[in-house]
């Protein structure tokens, strides 16, 4: 017994020690990286690509000044930009670091609106129970925060008010009675359109009561038939052939013609066009009639022909103080290359100095151009290609093209200027979702270039052998080509190593794929051929003993030592948005892989969080300034990159040893039925057991001195986790006796 004791004691000292050391890799998000597109030095870079963007504004940083948010539906991601003055006026600069503090479950899209008229946009999102709604509780002088208020939301008696996932509601004031009203298609048929009308005023309830009222179901008499562009029928019915499945359709509503009621610009997946129909009603009662329509708007101008479902969103983007039109394509993927995801954000100026707005395209690309943008489903890799000894960026894209940025700066500055759209012209090899990496394959001293992606309806992973010298310029011939007989499956995601340490690299495959009911979310095949002719043999179908996950599919690994130990840490990047680092794997590649997640540094928060940086994860590592600690950049489904480098755990920039920065006693030791905790910092307690189970979470309370109850812990060897706001983290024996 006392033998069983000490092995569990030792376990639980490794996995807490190991536990301990993961925190130590943390990163912060970056923009000083130049990169130069055409002569133009990008001003946000590094900002990630946008898709499909629904667009709102909101005051994220307390200066009263809007700013801009933006939920791409390809992937859920949050971008955040900052309304910034600079000499020559307004920009809106990149700011991540809000991004974060948004709630993790916003979904297929995302409005911001102010409903209870506080001056604070609250969050409208989609629910499987309809429209969820957080409120917003930012305080004077706090960081944005956001709390549940209501799961979802109700009319009449108590009904869920339901709208699609790929419908849009337009939420806005109909009536003009100073409260938020909800205008949305039939979300059974998507026909007609419904009137949700908000009860605040007119039954004078407080503004934190969201009760609604279904005012009418057939909103301006107007219905929408299925499946056909632009077939509207006024005061009358479609007529119906067979049951198809329901269009996506969306609304902006808004006063077109300066009478002061709300008129609407709407649209479908089933049309590349917005249609606008004019209300010759009044506020309360909308009438609109076949004259009302225009199928082609904004027609004194480049039309808003998206190829598929434009949406229309009416918000200030140039800082002139009259709200614009921005439109963008209301998808959640490209199958048939129908949208341009380079282009996707077209903005229309409003030049009008009247209360009837005009608009005037200006460009297709609005923020992208501030961006690399390579149009979906980046992948970046870096080597040093030309051998003037710094690192060169290559970027894959869905399109099956490879931008090539040749390194212009230095080794410790780099300034990444592009010099091609289609490297080495390896479009022609027909690959989709193209994801590049260098490698030594064949063990003679040179990079060379692999590339996974899709072919046809399945995987590749392919390979071109470097025949260049050592020390020169990268050579590769696309006639030589040569495919692996691994990684067939869509989505399929290499990393190369020499895991076995004899001499040659293995293989690393994360697959969605699982052959067995044994088979994890990576794949270790080891290489039992020659150097020259590599032969991946399949080792262990579950190394890690990764579970495979859904939610975590389309896995991609990176294999690189991040702290310069000479022991590389296992990066992961999934689905999720989230990258997980798994340190000191090489120990013992048979054993249960332990990972940290919370890695990014939220200067927003001041807290250490995980990632959500957007699905279609993919990443790169290496050192872009000299301190010899690598860099890591991630591509995304957006089409862009994000930049991120290493930051001390800890006080943010404080080197000291954590004992040093907390300063703390933990006491009586042993103790019985309760101990103090006294620490030169504020820190949550929590207490594990020696499996490394949580036995006493954390109260969320950050004090300097508190008391914990012990008095259910059974005797034994614990260790009690102090960890402060900003998640520095330390660990002490503890012994309860009874």
């Amino acid at each position: 017994m006392k033998h069983l004791r000490l092995v569990a004691l030792f376990s639980f000292l490794f996995w807490f020690q190991s536990v301990v050391a993961q925190q130590q890799y943390t990163f912060q998000f970056r923009n000083d990286v130049k990169i130069v597109i055409d002569s133009d030095t990008l001003k946000n870079a590094w900002a990630g690509g946008i898709n499909s963007a629904v667009l709102s504004k909101i005051d994220l940083n307390g200066d009263a000044t809007e700013d801009l948010f933006i939920f791409d539906r390809t992937h859920s991601k949050i971008y955040t930009f900052l309304a910034k003055e600079y000499n020559s006026g307004w920009q809106w600069q990149y700011a991540s670091q809000f991004e974060l503090l948004f709630p993790a479950d916003l979904n297929s899209w995302v409005l911001l609106r102010d409903y209870n008229q506080d001056g604070l946009k609250d969050i409208f999102t989609k629910t499987s129970q309809g429209i969820k709604v957080y409120k917003n509780t930012t305080t004077a002088g706090g960081s944005l925060s956001f709390e549940l208020a209501k799961e979802f939301i109700r009319f009449n008696n108590n009904a869920n008010l339901q709208v699609s996932g790929d419908n849009l509601p337009a939420l806005q004031d109909m009536d003009n009675d100073g409260d938020l009203d909800i205008l949305t298609f039939d979300f059974s048929g998507s026909t007609a359109i419904e009137y949700y009308r908000n009860q605040q005023m007119e039954e004078n309830l407080s503004g934190e009561i969201l009760k609604f009222t279904l005012e009418t179901s057939k909103w301006g008499n107007v219905s929408r038939c299925q499946h056909v562009c632009n077939g509207y029928v006024f005061n009358g019915n479609c007529r119906t052939a067979g049951t198809n499945h329901n269009d996506g359709v969306s609304l902006l509503a808004i006063d077109l013609d300066g009478d002061l009621d709300k008129d609407i610009l709407v649209s479908s997946d089933a049309c590349p066009d917005l249609a606008r129909i004019i209300n010759s009603g009044n506020p309360t009662v909308a009438a609109m009639t076949s004259a009302d329509l225009q199928v082609a708007f904004p027609n004194n101008t480049t039309r808003a022909s998206l190829n598929y479902h434009p949406v229309a969103y009416y918000e200030d983007v140039d800082f002139d103080n009259k709200p614009d039109l921005f439109v963008s394509p209301f998808v959640r993927s490209n199958t048939n290359d129908e949208i341009n995801f380079s282009q996707s954000g077209w903005f229309y100026k409003n030049t009008s100095n009247t209360n009837v707005p005009a608009f005037n395209f200006q460009r297709p690309d609005f923020l992208q151009k501030d961006m690399v943008d390579v149009g979906e489903q980046s992948a970046p890799a870096l080597a040093d290609v030309d051998a003037d000894g710094d690192l060169d960026l290559l970027v894959g894209s869905g399109t099956g093209t490879i931008w090539f940025f040749r390194n212009k700066g230095t080794a410790s500055k780099a300034v990444f200027e592009r010099e091609s759209f289609n490297y080495l012209n390896l479009s022609s090899l027909n690959i989709r979702n193209i994801r590049p990496q260098f490698t030594d394959i064949n063990s003679d001293g040179t990079l060379d270039l692999v590339l996974a992606g899709t072919s046809g309806s399945a995987g590749t992973i392919k390979y071109v052998l470097n025949t260049g010298a050592a020390g020169s310029p990268f050579k590769f011939d696309l006639s030589a080509v040569k495919t692996l007989s691994v990684g067939t499956g869509v989505g399929d995601n290499p990393a190369f190593y020499d895991i076995d340490a004899d001499g040659d690299k293995d293989l690393i495959l994360a697959s969605n794929i699982y052959p067995t009911e044994k088979s994890g979310a990576l794949r270790y095949y080891r290489n039992t051929g020659t150097p020259a002719n590599p032969v991946f043999t399949l080792a262990n179908e579950a190394w890690g003993n990764i579970a495979a996950d859904f939610n975590r599919r389309n896995v991609f690994p990176l294999i690189m030592d991040l702290n310069q130990d000479n022991n590389p840490e296992l990066l992961l990047a999934d689905e999720t948005g989230e990258i997980r680092i798994y340190s000191d794997f090489l120990q013992n590649t048979s054993s249960t892989f332990t990972y940290a997640s919370d890695i990014l540094m939220n200067p927003g928060s001041n807290a250490y969080q995980a990632s959500k940086l957007g699905g279609g994860l993919t990443l790169a590592a290496a050192d872009l300034d000299g301190d010899r600690k690598p860099e890591i950049i991630s591509g995304s489904q957006g089409g862009g990159l994000h930049l991120f480098n290493q930051q001390v755990r800890g006080a943010l920039g404080n080197k000291e040893p954590v004992e040093a920065i907390l300063k703390s006693v933990v006491y009586p030791n042993p103790a019985t039925n309760e101990i103090t905790v006294e620490s030169a910092k504020k820190v949550t307690v929590s207490i594990y057991n020696i499996t490394g189970q949580l036995v006493l979470p954390a109260t969320g309370q950050y004090l300097l001195t508190q008391k914990i109850n012990t008095d259910t812990l059974q005797p034994g060897l614990y260790v009690v986790q102090l960890e402060t706001q900003e998640h520095t983290r330390i660990g002490y024996k503890l012994i309860i006796q009874k």
